[in-house]
């Protein structure tokens, strides 16, 4: 058997493994990138999440704009609006292809990347499919995580979309997309078709779509429901092919129905990519979910081996990867530094967008903190009459006595954007709701709704 070939530093994972991988090279370690999708270097967000994604919804956002033009005063002839679905796909698949090529050329250049699947053999030596071995003083985990299909009798016979597999590869645009899951992926995705036209169903076991504020995901599910048609709350018991169609036998409250349609889109949430792994040779746990257990400062039940991003299971967002990233490596080289979540902001790009940052109002509760609540609507600044006062709002929730900022959460236009003052906020030293209330904002601007909400827990 050959020599093992020894490196400073293994990440395994070309997506989010590379924030890692950065951080050594540029300190000048020798860096060895595992990685067994060598045309898909950059993982999940280049080629099958954030990037390709949001070109999808790019199109979707026109198309809401060009629906709504009267509203403004513009009259089209909206029976000749045309959606060319090829040519907004194509137009995702060449910038993916691009991006792709471009992670790839500065892989090859900064790293020596190892590609095809591998596993641990011993303490923390990793053996590839064809037998070479390589190990390293320090490894990190970022494998990623895959969808996690549901165990649905007859799902597989009857065939389904993911927004890993053929989803970007549809050679015609569904005429009924039938989505099993309202999280954000499912919400995204739904909001892409129904925009250009295709009939969504959404299913989804929950009384409200989302995970976020009560407030915000009631508001979502009401106006997401005008878009598509909800089966809320709703269990799949079975998956049927009928007459050239698929779907599925729902139970709901007012008892059981046949939903069918053409395709069928499985989001029910996110599997980590740890099995085939062989971890338990090198002694790092597992949840019972399959998720690598860390401390907080995201080393492994072994010393010298950290994970971080979707593998670990908490924000499963590229900015959360990064962030988790950076302090893993630098942990690894001697700091000491702690994972804090608490104003780490996510969005949801669908129709009304969200964006949030912090705690929900539930999650107040149940910690049992003393907190204030504001609250205003678009329509309460100038800028949101002139878009035309859509439904939406912003939230804010301080804590009593210290003025800290506990959370804040938006839903409307722009949302995504205008939670970062607030995320930058809460990073500043004490975090103090005071910082925002004495900022100057531009008149006439989404963000005087920002400034508004924070003037009302003065």
């Amino acid at each position: 058997m050959a020599a093992i070939q020894h490196y400073d530093v293994i990440c395994i994972g070309g997506g989010s493994g590379l924030t890692a991988a950065y951080y050594a090279q540029q300190d000048g370690k020798s860096v060895a990138l595992v990685d067994d999708r060598p045309d898909q270097l950059g993982g999940t967000c280049v080629n099958r999440g954030c990037i390709p994604t949001k070109g999808l919804i790019q199109a979707a956002d026109v198309m809401r704009t060009i629906r709504r033009a009267e509203e403004f005063g513009i009259h089209l002839d909206q029976s000749s609006v045309r959606v060319d679905f090829q040519a907004v796909l194509d137009t995702v698949r060449r910038r993916r292809e691009e991006s792709a090529a471009s992670v790839r050329r500065w892989v090859e250049g900064a790293f020596e990347p190892w590609y095809g699947r591998a596993h641990f053999v011993d303490d923390k030596v990793l053996e590839m499919e064809d037998g070479r071995q390589l190990s390293a003083e320090r490894i990190f985990i970022a494998a990623g995580a895959r969808p996690l299909i549901p165990p649905i009798d007859g799902l597989e016979e009857a065939g389904f979309l993911t927004n890993e597999s053929v989803i970007f590869d549809l050679d015609e645009q569904p005429e009924h997309l039938i989505v099993l899951g309202g999280g954000y992926i499912g919400c995204e995705f739904a909001h892409f078709f129904s925009a250009l036209g295709t009939r969504v169903t959404v299913i989804d076991n929950s009384p409200c779509l989302l995970g976020e504020d009560d407030e915000v995901r009631t508001l979502f599910t009401q106006e997401f429901g005008k878009q598509v048609e909800l089966l809320l709350p709703a269990q799949a018991s079975e998956a049927v092919v009928r007459e050239g169609q698929r779907g599925f036998i729902v139970s709901t409250e007012d008892g059981e129905r046949t939903v069918l349609g053409d395709q069928i889109l499985v989001a029910t949430g996110r599997r980590p990519n740890t099995d085939g792994l062989a971890l338990e040779k090198t002694g790092v746990e597992l949840n019972d979910r399959g998720f690598v257990v860390v401390d907080e400062g995201l080393r492994t039940t072994h010393p010298d081996i950290y994970a971080y991003g979707d593998v670990i299971g908490q924000g499963m967002f590229k900015h959360t990867s990064s962030y988790e990233g950076e302090l893993a490596y630098r942990n690894a080289q001697g700091a000491a530094l702690t994972v804090d979540y608490s104003a780490n902001p996510h969005a949801v790009f669908a129709d009304p967008q969200i964006g949030a940052v912090g705690l929900t109002e539930r999650d107040c509760r149940e910690k049992g903190l003393d907190y204030v609540v504001a609250r205003k609507d678009y329509a309460d600044v100038a800028k949101g009459k002139i878009v035309g006062a859509p439904p939406g709002f912003a939230k804010l929730l301080v804590e009593k006595n210290t003025d800290r900022i506990l959370g804040f959460h938006m839903i409307g236009p722009q949302a995504a954007d205008l939670i970062h003052e607030v995320v930058v906020a809460m990073n500043a030293s004490g975090a103090t709701a005071e910082l925002v209330r004495r900022s100057i904002h531009v008149h006439p601007t989404l963000s005087e709704l920002v400034r508004q909400v924070f003037d009302d827990t003065a």
